[in-house]
């Protein structure tokens, strides 16, 4: 018997990839992810295998993010194994998931930089509807069409670009609020893309279209 033996990450492990190799990677996800939480961890290799197929079957699901932090995982495992090669084959200069274009590299970290900057000004930090997730995201694609014609991206590199994203101004619903009130949010009604009424600061606000 092999030292630190675990019949049943083993026994998931193949069948995560028998059913990959069925092309059933909705499958393979659930017996793999089983397999990574039953391999303990001073199995090292064991476990950097099961993360690097789990990470197979993730992309074949079209969740790359996912995949890219079961691969991350593997790396760390396996420094020299071929999770590392896989990783590095597979993430940009941001640490996410590679694009086909550089410049869909660019915007996806700038959408990821500003779309969490939103978020974290609302106290559960996620969207409360479709209709504010679709205007954000708008709003966003203004903001980096903007930037982008600019030039000021020439040049730069990732870190330098980084630190841009994070400065560049996007016209969220939000508006300037004494300290007291800071992190407070326009109240719009997201359907109609329009302002309503009064905030809770007592500054008052004129209706109209959200630009």
């Amino acid at each position: 018997m092999r030292r630190y033996a675990c019949p049943a990450s083993d026994r998931e492990l193949r069948q995560g990839r028998r059913e990959l190799a069925r092309h059933r990677p909705d499958k393979a996800v659930r017996s793999l992810r089983t397999a990574v939480h039953a391999c303990p961890a001073k199995r090292s290799s064991q476990l950097a295998s099961a993360l690097y197929w789990l990470a197979l079957a993730l992309l074949r699901l079209d969740r790359p993010e996912l995949a890219i932090k079961s691969l991350a995982s593997a790396k760390r495992l396996r420094p020299r194994g071929f999770a590392s090669s896989a990783y590095t084959n597979r993430v940009n200069a941001y640490g996410m998931c590679r694009r086909a274009r550089p410049e869909l590299d660019d915007f996806y970290a700038f959408y990821s930089v500003k779309a969490c900057s939103y978020l974290g000004s609302k106290k559960l930090g996620r969207f409360d509807s479709n209709s504010e997730k679709d205007m954000v995201t708008r709003l966003i694609g203004d903001a980096w069409r903007i930037m982008s014609r600019s030039g000021k991206l020439v040049g730069l590199s990732a870190a330098g670009k980084m630190k841009l994203f994070k400065s560049w101004p996007v016209a969220f619903p939000f508006f300037d609020l004494p300290a007291a009130a800071r992190g407070k949010i326009l109240t719009v009604d997201f359907q109609k893309g329009f302002k309503v009424g009064n905030c809770d600061c007592g500054l008052s606000l004129n209706e109209g279209a959200v630009e």
